[in-house]
């Protein structure tokens, strides 16, 4: 017996690394890691489960079976400080590392236990193999959007208050600022490279120079960076970021961001920020040397889509992909461009803006999962 479950533990061992090393795209390494130590905690007592997993991972495009977990009464699982639905999860985790939520995918017709986005209190399990799932071709690809040289530098005019205050819905007061107010990671083409940068303070740096961030909390620096797999057009590029970009947190939440480079643009996409000039949400913006966006996230207006009383928990959920901001040096992308997706830029950031996500979190409280709806 003893024998027996040390062969099993040097395979659980084995298979781990190599689900691991199959990772794919810019998972962060603690996210990832305890993404599949969740997994394998779900599976591992179900006899050849993991092995499937593994053939799946090895030979992608095979027939393969459906590879289940549990389904928890919201439907989402906890991995660090992150909640999201396990098919997306896994999607995101091995196959499109640029995947923003689940109106994103489309399960295949033979898949058994496909995620149901609305209420099916019968379906006691869901299926997370990611090849059991299709991304849903855009259908509109991002623009870019030429500034107005006299209006380049001027903040979206926010709607007027759209709902009554609620006492019991989320408010967001200056006091409650999280001590990290954003997070930032650092991307070449779909490989993360680096730790995840923690911003702390007011205004934040992130530069083409070498500094240890560590040594001043309010500049993270990418040249100091290593990848040993580093294309040359990486290279390049990262010559030219040198004073890079200013993230500001106003005392109102709202966050704003400046191009410190005097010969190079930059290309931004903020899915809130696009809904409040009427754009669609796939657009890009190109912002151009010394030139700055105030309001680039607005938190007074995603403070009343929170708390709009119509809403459903899907709804509220939905708006965790307009929490992230993503910048591109040099490279635009989309329809008009050579690159159609963020991931084939060569040195990109991605910036997760924490209060949002809160405000997320706390309305979902006092939302039943049985609220959703299902999407057509």
């Amino acid at each position: 017996m003893d024998d027996y479950h040390d062969r099993k533990s040097f395979a659980l061992r084995v298979l781990r690394s190599k689900i691991v090393n199959w990772k794919q795209g810019h998972e962060d390494n603690e996210h990832s890691q305890r993404a599949v130590d969740f997994l394998i905690k779900k599976l591992k007592n179900t006899d050849g489960v993991l092995d499937s997993l593994a053939k799946v991972l090895l030979k992608p495009y095979y027939p393969s079976p459906c590879i289940t977990i549990p389904q928890s009464v919201d439907k989402r699982i906890q991995v660090v400080y992150r909640k999201d639905f396990p098919h997306v999860v896994y999607c995101r985790l091995w196959r499109f590392a640029d995947l923003q939520n689940y109106h994103e995918l489309v399960p295949v017709p033979y898949c058994r236990y496909p995620f149901l986005p609305g209420s099916s209190p019968n379906q006691k399990c869901v299926c997370i193999n990611p090849y059991h799932y299709n991304r849903i071709p855009s259908q509109v690809l991002p623009s870019i959007i030429e500034p107005r040289i006299n209006n380049e530098n001027a903040p979206p005019t926010p709607p007027p208050s759209l709902y009554s205050p609620d006492p019991y819905s989320p408010q967001w007061v200056p006091h409650q600022i999280q001590s990290v107010w954003c997070t930032i990671n650092y991307y070449e083409f779909s490989s993360k490279i680096g730790e995840q940068f923690r911003g702390t303070e007011r205004k934040i740096f992130v530069d083409g120079y070498t500094l240890p961030y560590r040594k001043i909390s309010n500049r993270f620096s990418l040249g100091s960076l290593e990848n040993v797999k580093r294309q040359s057009i990486a290279e390049d590029v990262r010559t030219l970021i040198r004073g890079g970009i200013e993230l500001t947190l106003h005392d109102n939440g709202d966050v704003s961001i400046r191009n410190r480079s005097w010969t190079h643009s930059v290309f931004i996409q903020s899915i809130l920020y696009n809904r409040l000039n009427s754009l669609k949400d796939s657009t890009v913006y190109h912002l151009q040397s010394r030139h700055s966006v105030n309001s680039i996230f607005n938190l007074s207006v995603f403070t009343q889509l929170v708390n709009n009383p119509a809403a459903t928990y899907e709804t509220i959920l939905d708006l965790t992909k307009l929490c992230t901001i993503q910048v591109s040096f040099k490279y635009g992308w989309g329809y008009e461009c050579s690159r159609r997706e963020i991931t084939l830029t060569p040195c990109w950031l991605s910036i997760i803006i924490n209060e949002p996500l809160r405000l997320i979190d706390t309305r979902l409280q006092q939302l039943q999962p049985e609220q959703a709806t299902i999407s057509s």
